[in-house]
């Protein structure tokens, strides 16, 4: 009897800190996402925009990093129920910081940047190898994350497992990325395997091309990432999308559309009218030559 009332005893404790431990839930919850807005209008740093708002009634802020990367900022709060928050800043009114929205070009999404000499940044934001990413939000995720790591690491040490990553705007697009790397330290062990991230975006442009849209969609499946969109905002609709019949999947009917017209019986008798065409219109030039 003393030996199952000792089982069920410890049963309790360690279903209770299992409860306790994860106070994060998947999916869009209202409340959540309107202390995110609030929290994300105080990362502005524009006191006349975000005096406007109430302040976040169930978060306060530790921590606020200096300006880094490409005039990039953000800040840790943390909640009620210690679930902290790293906020992620958007564009503000420097040529600097609307660098890292216009440069666009697209790099693969695992690979390495040299930023500076003493800082070389290895990434793995996806297993396939087409997918890429906007490497200017990328410039910005490496250096924000170097800040960022340190921070985790010491909150892991005192209790706190449970992460919302938030950003709107560039800042959005950049949590994008920097939940595909924190992530990606986890399955390298180099962050713990229980720590959990929730992202929490609004108005994020896109930051990357489709192939490392479903990767993404496959890391946060299960109701972990969200992004609230205005149907009327144009900024979720860019960089603007190019697709070429070379980035078409292999078994892609239309990859091979210009060859397969050119092989088809109108397709020849096409050409065989044009040729003809030609021919007369070259006889009708030279007898007026004549």
């Amino acid at each position: 009897m003393r030996i199952v009332l000792s089982g069920c005893f410890l049963f309790i404790i360690i279903f209770s800190k299992e409860t306790n431990a994860q106070r994060l839930k998947p999916g869009f919850d209202k409340s959540e996402f309107i202390e995110m807005l609030k929290i994300g209008a105080v990362t502005s740093g524009d006191s006349a925009y975000y005096n406007s708002f109430p302040m976040p009634v169930h978060y306060k802020m530790d921590y606020q990093s200096p300006q880094i990367g490409l005039d990039n900022l953000w800040q840790l709060w943390i909640g009620d129920d210690s679930v902290a928050v790293i906020s992620i800043r958007g564009t503000t009114n420097t040529a600097v910081s609307f660098l890292a929205n216009l440069y666009a070009a697209m790099v693969t999404a695992k690979g390495t940047l040299k930023l500076e000499k003493d800082f070389t940044f290895d990434y793995d934001l996806s297993d396939d190898p087409k997918a890429a990413v906007h490497v200017g939000f990328l410039v910005s995720m490496a250096y924000l994350s170097r800040d960022i790591l340190p921070k985790i690491d010491s909150l892991y040490k005192t209790g706190t497992k449970d992460f919302i990553i938030a950003g709107h705007s560039q800042g959005g697009a950049i949590t994008y990325l920097l939940t595909s790397y924190l992530e990606s330290l986890k399955d390298e062990n180099k962050l713990p395997h229980d720590i959990r991230f929730k992202t929490c975006t609004s108005a994020s442009p896109k930051p990357g091309n489709l192939f490392y849209a479903y990767q993404y969609e496959n890391l946060t499946r299960g109701g972990w990432a969200y992004n609230v969109v205005n149907a009327a905002d144009w900024v979720p609709e860019v960089p603007m999308s190019i697709q070429t019949l070379d980035d078409f999947n292999y078994v892609n009917p239309f990859r091979n559309a210009k060859e397969l017209i050119k092989k088809t019986k109108i397709s020849c008798q096409y050409r065989a009218a044009s040729c003809v065409q030609q021919a007369q219109q070259t006889g009708e030039k030279s007898t007026k030559k004549l």
